[in-house]
């Protein structure tokens, strides 16, 4: 019976952004019954909908995958085909429309900020409702770090201040004006929310989609990667990494065995540290979305990810398979990424003996036994770079390739996309302001907010 009365509560709160095309200026009614016991709070934010549909915006523009141009010529929707086309504008669903990213952005931070608003309105104290408020927090970080990815540009110290970031929505009231905050605005209040999250947090949970202080430290270590403050970005990582350093060995799995593990909704659960996922929508991933060789070709013979995340598909391409969830494209925290963090900060910093030692406990556990070698770093160049080869080889398709892509170019990567659709040859260019992708057009409509540049 909770079951059934969280979800409809669920739908209820969720309507007000999705029901009738005014979603971040629809007005909230305030008749609306919202849980007020610890327990329904809990169970509202435990809700499959708080782990689901993360944005694939930015997975779609990266240089991870291409589609064949009988596949881009079948898309429903034309957003889609100008989505992959690194088209200006128009490259979002309606408001409303299945699989809208700025919708299931903000979806869910309106829930945490209706579980926030019923702690304090119901003055609820104490162990337990200092977990959920933690929790809320974090899920609140989580979504606006994934929105500034893709609707923002990259974060630089020099402009951050300027520079356009969210909209950041603290309080569930929908009568109040939508308003961007600055990038640096943003990214204080993703540091805030979790920094002040970790004390109210368990050490453990029963399942990874529960935030645990692991949780909040690797997004931490996740956010100060992507600012280049590579110093608390090593520390918050090693943090995350006294609570869980468990990493599966691939010279266990079989070569034929599928992600997830055969019987198992998750792949490693033990490697996880926080669980979401992402879908790619209209675009199947199991048969139209294939590898580009320049990802595919990164993995050499003794890597076991090479037949572990891939397969065959037509006309010689490969496919995908490696998703740690059945439910999409899973694009949470892990004990491998946080290994890969440490291991480029410390090359960054020079120390490259504890760099190259850092990344071996990963890479271990990832190639065959037999022809595994110890990695062994001349200089800091060729460190960091293959350092973050291993990064794009371990954390293919997490939703993490167009946040490096744009921090890599703001330090001098110069790495310009190439992509064909029909004939036409398409390219991105480093630093383009296409890397900040367009806010859908009815948001802004509706809610007069600035559109980002083109």
């Amino acid at each position: 019976m909770k079951k059934k009365y969280i979800t409809l509560m669920l739908l209820s709160l969720s309507s007000l952004l999705a029901g009738c095309n005014k979603f971040l200026e629809e007005k909230s009614d305030k008749r609306l019954t919202t849980p007020a016991t610890i327990a329904d709070l809990n169970a509202l934010l435990q809700h499959n909908n708080m782990f689901l549909s993360f944005s694939s915006a930015g997975q779609v523009s990266s240089d991870d995958l291409y589609i064949s141009d009988a596949d881009y010529n079948g898309l429903y929707y034309d957003s889609d085909k100008r989505l992959y086309a690194w088209q200006p504008d128009h490259v979002s669903k309606g408001v409303g429309t299945v699989g809208n990213n700025w919708q299931s952005c903000y979806s869910p931070i309106f829930v945490c900020n209706s579980v926030l608003q019923s702690l304090a309105d119901n003055n609820l104290t104490g162990t337990e409702a200092d977990k959920v408020r933690g929790q809320a927090m974090v899920l609140r970080a989580v979504r606006y770090l994934d929105g500034v990815q893709v609707w923002a540009p990259v974060y630089n110290s020099a402009t951050a201040n300027a520079d356009l970031g969210m909209v950041i929505r603290l309080d569930p009231d929908m009568n109040l004006q939508s308003k961007r905050a600055t990038l640096q605005q943003t990214y204080d209040q993703i540091i805030k929310d979790l920094t002040e999250a970790i004390p109210l947090l368990p050490e453990t949970s029963t399942f990874p989609a529960i935030p645990t202080k692991a949780a909040a430290y690797g997004l931490l270590a996740r956010t100060y990667l992507f600012m280049g403050n590579y110093e608390q970005a090593r520390n918050n990582a090693e943090s995350a990494l006294t609570y869980n350093s468990n990493l599966i060995d691939f010279n266990k799995l079989k070569a034929t065995d599928a992600f997830p593990l055969p019987g198992t909704k998750l792949y490693a659960p033990e490697e996880m540290l926080f669980f979401g996922t992402m879908t790619i929508n209209d675009i199947d991933i199991n048969s139209v979305v294939r590898i580009l060789p320049d990802l595919y070709n990164l993995y050499m013979d003794g890597d076991l990810r090479k037949v572990m995340y891939f397969k065959a598909g037509k006309e010689g391409s490969f496919l995908f398979k490696g998703s740690q969830s059945r439910a999409g494209l899973f694009i949470g925290v892990t004990t491998a990424e946080q290994l890969l963090i440490l291991a480029e900060c410390d090359a960054r910093d020079g120390k490259l003996t504890d760099a190259s030692t850092t990344l071996d406990k990963l890479r271990i556990k990832r190639w065959k036994a037999e022809k595994y070698t110890p990695s062994i770093f001349i200089n800091k160049e060729e460190a960091l770079k293959s350092i973050i080869e291993e990064r794009r080889r371990e954390l293919a398709f997490r939703g993490l390739r167009w946040a490096d892509l744009k921090r890599l170019n703001r330090d001098g990567a110069n790495i310009t996309l190439t992509r064909t659709v029909n004939g036409d040859t398409r390219t991105l260019a480093p630093n383009d302001k296409r890397y900040a992708i367009a806010i859908p057009e009815d948001v802004i409509e509706i809610s007069k907010i600035p559109q980002n540049p083109r």
